[in-house]
């Protein structure tokens, strides 16, 4: 059997105003290949599958020409919600789905309603005594709404995440291999900025041991690839959501299982670069001299300037199609506006105040065209005002 584990598609993600559907849809034809040459019998999706609870329609779109390909490329597919998923909406027609393939976890009830399926990725009947392997999702956990219909000793991640793992120990048959989907932050992970915390004051954090007993737990919800164990990891999301993962490689894990006493055999596969994100720093005149390597890139852009350079962010927008942000990193510290008695001030000439105002705003001195320009301004007002307000 073999079996590939991905998670936090967050379908309908947008990235500082830019959307995502095209490298979503580049992603899922990818997937559905690899499903197809590799002869994958499932599809494990742990949680985060939209990015809203209420998804965008062209999220919805993405989800349906997901599952219908992968479906017609021979796999199932065991998906949970995540944090960021409405268990309502996600799991709407769960039952009916189960007989075309497509297993929807998303309900405390479903924790015990295992997937079932023999070692040629057949689907074995619940009672069925031939050994298996057990697959249980586990929906994203909010211990405050379900520890007490979970019957957990506390209100905390690693309580609920115990009283499942409980639940699903009870009814596992004894010959049964197991692999659990959750979608949790486990001890020994490193969250991106792209992630939504589900933490206060440590208490979102699991420990390893809650899946001691798994023979692979497929983690959702951390964007970057962590193997915590041998048989604990997140695959990590499919594309990156943020500047921060711009080169962080992203993957996808195959398991492999050929009978009930054989160590997971497991493999990484590397997804292509999808969604470029580049964080260019230099001066403004060095970084438009590379436009023309990122122009399928999003931009992020720190300026090193000494000074700020009149209208940079119109010439990076119309330099890059795909320019996002821009920052000053190399200007001088501002200096502090001095304080001025009444007296000094009224000594001051207007050019004075202005030529302050220009270094306080700006960083540098003011240079002689702009005080030149200041000046003409300044007299022209001065005129209309002595002739009355008239041209």
């Amino acid at each position: 059997m073999r079996i590939l584990h991905t998670s936090d598609w967050h379908l309908g993600r947008r990235i500082h105003g830019s959307g995502t559907e095209a490298a979503h849809a580049a992603f899922i034809d990818w997937l559905t290949a690899l499903v197809a040459d590799r002869g994958i019998d499932a599809v494990l999706v742990s949680g985060d599958v939209y990015d809203r609870a209420i998804p965008h329609p062209d999220a919805l779109a993405l989800w349906d020409r997901a599952t219908s390909a992968l479906l017609t490329a021979g796999a199932r597919i065991i998906a949970t919600s995540g944090n960021h998923d409405s268990f309502i909406r996600l799991g709407v027609g769960r039952r009916q789905l189960d007989g075309a393939g497509l297993h929807l976890c998303t309900r405390l009830s479903d924790i015990v309603r295992p997937v079932r399926l023999d070692y040629e990725g057949r689907e074995l009947a619940p009672d069925d005594p031939e050994p298996g392997v057990s697959f249980h999702g586990i929906p994203y956990l909010e211990p405050a709404l379900v520890w007490e219909r979970l019957g957990a000793a506390a209100r905390t991640h690693t309580a609920v995440l115990t009283a499942a793992m409980d639940r699903i120990g009870a009814v596992r048959p004894e010959r049964d291999r197991l692999i659990v989907l959750a979608h949790a932050f486990v001890a020994g992970s490193a969250a991106s900025d792209s992630e939504r915390d589900i933490s206060v004051g440590g208490v979102g954090l699991a420990p390893l041991s809650v899946f001691a007993n798994c023979d692979y737990a497929a983690l959702g919800h951390v964007h970057r690839p962590h193997d915590l164990a041998a048989h604990v990891r997140y695959s990590g999301s499919p594309l990156p959501f943020s500047f921060g993962e711009e080169d962080t490689p992203k993957r996808v894990v195959e398991i492999e299982l050929t009978g009930p006493d054989s160590a997971p055999v497991l493999t990484d596969h590397a997804v292509p670069e999808l969604l470029r994100l580049r964080t260019l720093s230099g001066t403004l005149e060095g970084v438009l001299a590379a436009a023309h390597e990122h122009a399928d890139a999003l931009v992020s852009v720190e300026l090193t300037d000494p000074g700020r350079v009149p209208g940079a962010l119109e010439r990076l927008r119309q330099a890059f199609p795909g320019f996002i942000r821009m920052s000053w990193t190399g200007l001088a510290e501002r200096p502090v506006a001095p304080v001025h008695t009444a007296a000094s001030a009224a000594a001051r000439t207007d050019t004075e105040v202005f030529g302050e105002f220009y270094e306080t705003q700006r960083g540098i001195p003011a240079p002689a065209h702009a005080l030149e320009r200041f000046e003409s301004a300044l007299a022209q007002v001065l005129s209309q005002a002595e002739s009355g307000g008239r041209a």
